[in-house]
């Protein structure tokens, strides 16, 4: 009897502790989830191509450089107009960033426009 105690014990922890670790990774799906808004304005300096658009080196009036991925898909999906920008065009883009392992943010154009 008392083995049957213990044992039901065991796997009751067990459950709960699944429960609570199931739990705990949706909370973190959900933070990852929320993504911030960005927008720069700067030169491009640097351009390399993709299979649906391009990544560009924007340098911002501070000297930093971030990197603006413009893609046909993504500006399609949020409404914008995809425009191929040359090396030395002013721009600004607006859409989710993140920054890199290095701090270089990385943002996905949502909308982009050329700045005189």
């Amino acid at each position: 009897m008392s083995n049957r105690i213990f044992i039901g014990g065991i796997i009751g922890a067990f459950i709960l502790a699944s429960a609570s670790s199931c739990s705990s990774q949706k909370k973190t799906v959900n933070m990852e989830q929320q993504v911030s808004q960005q927008e720069i304005t700067g030169t491009i300096t640097a351009i390399e191509n993709g299979k649906d658009g391009y990544m560009a080196s924007v340098k911002d009036e501070k000297g930093t450089i971030s990197i603006v991925t413009i893609s046909v898909v993504n500006l399609q999906k949020s409404g914008g107009t995809f425009k191929r920008y040359n090396i030395g065009d002013r721009i600004q883009a607006k859409g989710e960033f993140w920054k890199d392992q290095a701090g270089v943010m990385h943002i996905t154009a949502k909308s982009i426009m050329e700045v005189k």
